[in-house]
């Protein structure tokens, strides 16, 4: 019985982990890669609502110059009411906050689309 201890207290004894200074150099590395990798990924994200704040003006304009060509409306401001659900599905979401603009309008005038306006009631790009 204690050849037997002896033989398998040697084979823990020989087994080896990692040392303080391998973990170490580990940790080191993630915090280095996290460091580079976390700045770019806010900005990528700060960068993607604003395209789709852009892309969401580009549909209401859109839905605008067909409402103005098929009503053939000249000059004033547009509002939701009168693009939902005709000539735009619905109110696109903010993306900054997930819910629907409050505040949808769009200036013409001479038939022309000259701006539009979507806001949430808080900050936009």
């Amino acid at each position: 019985m204690k050849k037997i201890l002896s033989k398998r207290m040697k084979a823990v004894k020989s087994e080896k982990g990692f040392t303080l200074v391998e973990l170490l150099a580990t940790i080191v590395i993630l915090g280095i890669i996290a460091a580079i990798a976390v700045p770019s990924i806010g900005g990528l994200m700060e960068k993607t609502k604003t395209n789709a704040h852009t892309a969401n003006e580009e549909s209401v304009e859109e839905a605008a110059r067909l409402y103005i060509v098929a009503e053939e409306y000249e000059s004033g401001t547009l509002t939701d009411t009168q693009l939902v659900p005709d000539y735009l599905e619905e109110i696109p979401e903010d993306p900054q906050t997930g819910s629907a603009y409050t505040t949808l309008s769009v200036a013409v005038a001479d038939g022309k689309v000259t701006g539009v306006t979507l806001s949430s009631g808080t900050s936009s790009p």
